[in-house]
């Protein structure tokens, strides 16, 4: 029977060595308020470390909790060595306690039990608790399998200690008994090593023979088994006794021979001498060497030249893989020096454009493949070509190009079918049938057209003395008010070098090269909504040829319109066209071969439209294989509600150089 917990605690004052440990051997651990149970939020802490040589261990006698999922409510941890090792709840028997629980509560030697204990707030009834012993007790380490003393073991309280039998010597491990037998032959070019006793039998107890041979560095050790050898073998074909290791090729060898105490065998003869110090036939791997010999002596230098596909990286050019060859010479102590490591080559992560993606998994070593995809269908790959990573470390397609392939925009085809809606004169456009029209509407209104993901074009007039501002662009819409309008802000405005900047209304006699690019500050998502128009192929011009002009400009009754209108019309011939109107001054407006008119009865473009856009095919039939071009750019005529119903047009192709030389320039800068 357990003494209950009024007992007299023991203690013992161990003296041993210069240490003297005090601890109490024993006492118990119990939940506050035991037995009669404890009160809601009750909490415990407890902890004892056992002096080195001991261990602790706790016997649980009593165990009654609130039971719960994974002990959630009430609960009893014990830590041993800070893990935690056992969490308790609800009610247990003695003799469940003692098959399952109180085994496992035992620290290591020297190691620490921690106890906790905590309750929540509340029961549906009393628990009494619990109520365990702890002890101290001294480890005996001679029954611990981790520790090993190759004859004797003795414990004492707080240790253990190896000792060896008559003759024997312990070693610097304080475990292992051995017999000695060293000898250095340092400085000796020629020779013999034999074991004690040669030539007669092995008859020392578990010798442990080391023999150490050192010769200058340019010179290494050639050893060779001579005459008789002899060491003992068991049944099973191990050894019993070994020599080891003859280690040839240096300027210092070692050799150990270990003996059992069994066996009447002879023993061995290693012979030595020396020779002048080679190197080895190959520098590094996956390489080969020039000049290449049958054996390579101190002195010697080699190129080495990496297999096709590998490369070195040198001190001189640090993270570029693309050395193929490096020098090295046979070092006094036979190693080659320096020496770098030929690693495969790794063309490094592609620069991949804007809305490129890669087909295949990547892998950017010697011979990987890229097959490259756009994000969307609305972009098309410029070229289908396969890159490969080559052994100068880059990249390059079949036909030798290093420049990645492009997506680009997929211009001039709309999804939507033709409208029936009701410019001047013209028809509500519906959403994603003039994808590509753009709105300004300040610092006065006007309109542009998108031909890529981050260009658009628009008249000079429209933004001449705004190079400097930040415009904002919409797009994807097809109501001027829509608050879900893709907004661009543009980054660049670069207005055509000849056209006449800066002259007022009154003073202009001409709107010639009435052109302006703007280049957006991001890249814009396209969609059905927001797709780029193409830019016009070269071709002479037809009079009467059809062709649709849209915005937001005037209409007849309204300032301006809210929605997108457009409007088909017809193209007028040159000799009509040189009936220009006159500016405000009374002045002729001079018509130039960079310029068209196109217009019909009823129909025309309108202030508020200037810089959008004219196109041909008309609305609605377009097609994959004759996609929407921009062919003008509503620049300038007379005030459209005086009825003229003609309007003049910045011809387009015209400008295709200038347009993708400045876009190409951009680019490069």
């Amino acid at each position: 029977m357990w003494p209950d917990s009024s007992m007299l605690r023991l203690s013992v004052c161990v003296l041993f060595l210069p240490v003297c440990w005090c601890v109490p051997l024993a006492g118990w651990v119990e939940s506050p308020g035991y037995p009669r149970g404890y009160e809601p939020h009750a909490a415990l802490s407890w902890s004892r470390c056992a002096p080195p040589g001991h261990t602790l261990t706790l016997t649980l006698v009593h165990l009654d909790l609130e039971d719960g999922y994974e002990c959630e409510n009430d609960v009893l941890k014990v830590y041993a060595d800070g893990g935690l090792i056992s969490s308790l709840c609800g009610r247990m028997s003695l003799d469940e306690l003692r098959s399952s629980v109180n085994p496992s509560l035992l620290s290591s030697s020297g190691g620490c039990l921690n106890v906790s204990f905590s309750a929540d707030y509340s029961n549906t009834e009393r628990h009494t608790g619990f109520r365990a012993f702890y002890t101290t007790q001294d480890y005996d380490e001679c029954d611990d399998p981790n520790i090993e003393c190759s004859h004797f073991c003795y414990n004492y309280i707080g240790g253990y200690m190896c000792t060896c039998p008559p003759g024997y010597l312990l070693n610097a491990d304080n475990h292992t008994c051995s017999v000695s037998c060293t000898e250095d032959l340092s400085g000796s070019l020629r020779g013999q090593v034999t074991p004690p006793g040669h030539p007669g039998p092995l008859r020392l107890r578990r010798p442990h023979c080391s023999y150490s041979l050192a010769v200058e560095e340019g010179l290494q050790l050639v050893l060779e088994f001579t005459g008789q050898f002899d060491v003992e073998t068991k049944p099973s074909g191990e050894c019993a006794d070994a020599v080891r290791p003859i280690d040839t090729g240096s300027s210092q060898v070692h050799i150990l021979f270990d003996s059992d105490d069994a066996g009447t065998n002879m023993g061995f003869t290693v012979t030595y001498k020396t020779k002048r110090m080679t190197c080895p036939g190959e520098v590094t791997a996956e390489s080969s060497l020039m000049p290449r010999r049958q054996q390579y002596v101190m002195g010697d230098t080699v190129t080495v030249t990496c297999d096709a596909g590998t490369a070195v990286e040198l001190a001189v050019a640090p993270g570029i893989k693309s050395n193929m060859t490096f020098e090295s010479r046979c070092q006094k102590n036979g190693e080659w020096k320096p020496v770098y490591q030929c690693e495969a080559v790794d063309c490094g992560e592609p620069d991949i454009p804007h809305a490129v993606e890669i087909v295949r998994p990547l892998s950017t070593h010697y011979k990987s493949e890229l097959r490259f995809t756009c994000i969307s269908k609305y972009y098309k790959l410029e070229s289908d070509e396969v890159f490969t990573c080559e052994a100068d470390g880059h990249w390059k397609s079949i036909t030798g190009q290093t420049k990645m392939p492009r997506c680009l925009p997929v211009c001039g085809v709309t999804e939507s079918q033709m409208s029936s809606g009701r410019i001047l004169g013209g028809k509500r456009a519906k959403l994603g049938e003039i994808p590509w029209q753009l709105l300004i509407k300040n610092p006065s209104r006007g309109g542009a057209s998108l031909i890529s993901d981050q260009w658009a074009v628009t008249a000079a007039h429209v933004v001449d003395g705004l190079e400097t501002t930040q415009l904002a662009v919409r797009g994807g819409m097809i109501d001027g008010a829509a608050t879900d309008a893709v907004i661009m802000y543009t980054e660049k405005i670069i207005i055509h070098p000849k056209y006449e900047k800066g002259k007022s209304d009154e003073s202009r006699t001409t709107f010639d090269h009435d052109i302006a690019l703007l280049k957006m500050k991001n890249k814009v998502q396209l969609g059905p909504n927001l797709i780029p128009i193409c830019l016009p192929e070269w071709a002479a011009a037809k009079e009467g040829e059809m062709s649709t002009v849209s915005g937001y400009g005037m209409r007849e009754k309204k300032d301006i319109a809210r929605f997108l209108f457009y409007a088909d019309i017809a193209e007028i011939g040159e000799d009509k066209c040189k009936e220009t109107p006159n500016n405000k001054n009374g002045n002729r407006l001079v018509f130039t071969e960079n310029m068209f008119c196109a217009g019909m009865e009823g129909m025309d473009s309108c202030q508020g439209d200037s810089g959008g856009p004219l196109f041909v095919p008309r609305v609605g039939t377009g097609t994959a294989d004759k996609p929407y071009r921009l062919k003008g750019i509503v620049s300038w005529g007379a005030f459209c509600r005086d009825r003229n119903y003609k309007g003049y047009y910045t011809k387009v192709q015209n400008y295709l150089d200038w347009i993708r030389e400045t876009m190409e320039k951009d680019e490069e800068d």
